[in-house]
């Protein structure tokens, strides 16, 4: 779906949804890009992820339609997709959150109300964000961890589940599954650190799409990222712990520990499941992160 054809490059505006997401009605979506994109006399064209072979077809279009926007409309995973392919360019990213996890979106302050995020694209400036880049072949904007919250992950997916209704029941599941820390090792530069963890998550952002603030003292374009670290607790202070993510003072938690990085090493001593930006990796041992400092312009 194309509009008219006589502007240059920076006036066209590539749309990529995922038709999975649960507001990507390919009608109702198409009648807001061409009203926005008539209002601000843009070029666009859209494509619906397929699930096979879309880095390749958006590449083909990227480079044919020579965009100098590139909107993702969609959950955590198609933002994802849509940013790995604009590294180190000059192409603007925007984001029309439509999944079940918006957590890149929500620490942008990005609204998920269509109208709204619209405007955003045509309206606001680019700025630049870090990238994580992880055992250098995967890529994170938001958040990756290893522990519950992976776990948790694997299972809302696994089993089908649907808004953060499905999350608190697959989470409970997990709470009650047996023994829940692991073993591991955090080398940073000359520094190493051996213990035991309920949760590692490795943070370029600040909170969980539902507000819960992992961690409160993120910035997303310092060059540095966070690893927070949540010990092995007694069943007690879990209610303690779950009160602080809301409240921005996890970080000041007896069971919590932050290091501050710009590359790091984290071994464990068993595989575990490891998410990055919504996406399961399966026994994952040995996890790289290097940081890409300002590696890709955002619109928000």
């Amino acid at each position: 779906m194309t509009g008219a054809s006589k502007h240059t490059s920076n006036k066209h505006v590539l749309f990529v949804a995922n038709p999975k997401s649960g507001k990507a009605n390919s009608e109702r979506l198409s009648k807001y890009i061409s009203d926005y994109s008539k209002m601000y006399s843009y070029v666009w064209q859209l494509y619906f992820t397929k699930g096979t072979n879309d880095e390749q077809a958006i590449s083909e279009k990227i480079r044919h339609f020579k965009p100098g926007i590139v909107v993702a409309a969609g959950g955590d995973g198609t933002i994802n997709l849509v940013a790995r392919l604009l590294l180190k360019t000059t192409i603007k990213l925007g984001i029309i959150p439509m999944g079940s996890a918006n957590g890149f979106a929500y620490n942008l302050r990005i609204p998920v109300n269509i109208d709204q995020a619209m405007k955003i694209i045509f309206t606001a400036t680019a700025n630049p964000v870090d990238v994580l880049k992880i055992n250098k072949q995967h890529y994170s904007l938001h958040l990756c961890d290893i522990g519950i919250n992976a776990r948790t992950v694997k299972r809302f997916e696994k089993e089908n589940s649907k808004g953060l209704s499905g999350y608190g029941k697959q989470l409970f599941k997990e709470l009650f599954a047996g023994k829940t820390h692991f073993k591991y090792q955090l080398n940073i530069g000359k520094f190493v650190k051996k213990s035991r963890a309920e949760i590692i998550v490795i943070a370029n952002a600040r909170a969980f799409g539902t507000g819960a603030q992992i961690n409160p003292e993120g910035i997303l374009n310092d060059g540095k990222f966070e690893m927070v670290i949540i010990k092995p607790y007694p069943w007690w202070a879990g209610f303690m712990l779950l009160f602080s993510f809301f409240t921005g003072k996890l970080h000041r938690m007896r069971y919590v520990r932050v290091y501050k990085a710009s590359q790091a090493r984290i071994k464990l001593r068993k595989p575990q499941v490891f998410q990055i930006d919504g996406e399961i990796l399966n026994d994952v041992k040995t996890i790289d992160i290097e940081i890409i400092r300002r590696g890709i312009q955002v619109i928000f």
